[in-house]
């Protein structure tokens, strides 16, 4: 995904509500269960950064650890996803 999307799903996101951000999270990681690829895996890594973003969910040190190894375990996923298409071809 180009940079500027990126971040202008990020924006999108960050405008929804926390509850329907962590629905569709929950409904990524069941998708990426059954149909595991690298876009599945980067769509999950946006969901979880905005709700990164809203501060009165992650506050605190230990919850933004938490936040982080959940991201970059997201990010190795993606990656090993990207290898694994690769290969493929």
């Amino acid at each position: 995904m180009h940079r500027l999307d990126t971040q202008l799903a990020l924006d999108d996101l960050a405008r929804m509500q926390p509850r329907a951000l962590e629905e569709r999270l929950g409904n990524l990681i069941r998708h990426y269960a059954r149909h595991c690829s690298a876009d599945i895996a980067e769509s999950v890594i946006l969901h979880i950064e905005a709700l990164h973003l809203r501060s009165d969910l992650f506050s605190g040190a230990e919850q933004d650890c938490v936040y982080r190894r959940f991201v970059r375990h997201w990010r190795w996923l993606a990656t090993q996803q990207g290898t694994q298409n690769a290969m493929a071809i």
